[in-house]
């Protein structure tokens, strides 16, 4: 039984690792799009793997409102106040509103895929 453990273990993290670095590329082309922010930003790459690591380990232990959590924390640290006609600010919400949602929902896949893998 352990090994069977250790085996979807691995294959788990296998499809993770790939899955960040083509979630550091979808991110990349957003932040161009909404953003104007041409590159890869390893910082940036970085935070969003802890993020989706802190939510990969509340989910899977059953700890929900960390959610919520998470939420407060990205809001209270991030959103910017837009004047009426400042654009720029209004792209940068939109894309960091498109990033998060897109973050928690890979988290939440995740979840379920180790929950599948390591059955």
């Amino acid at each position: 039984m352990p090994e069977t453990i250790s085996s979807g273990l691995i294959g788990f993290l296998i499809l993770m690792m790939i899955s960040e670095i083509i979630l550091a590329f979808i991110f990349a082309v957003i932040a161009q799009v909404f953003y104007r922010k041409m590159g890869l930003d390893f910082k940036s790459i970085f935070k969003g793997f802890i993020e989706r690591l802190f939510l990969l380990i509340c989910l899977s232990q059953g700890f929900a409102h960390a959610l919520t959590l998470f939420g407060a924390l990205k809001v209270a640290t991030r959103l910017k106040r837009q004047d009426a006609d400042d654009k720029d600010l209004a792209a940068y919400n939109d894309f960091y509103l498109v990033g998060n949602l897109v973050s928690v929902m890979v988290a939440i896949g995740y979840v379920i895929l180790l929950q599948h893998m390591t059955r």
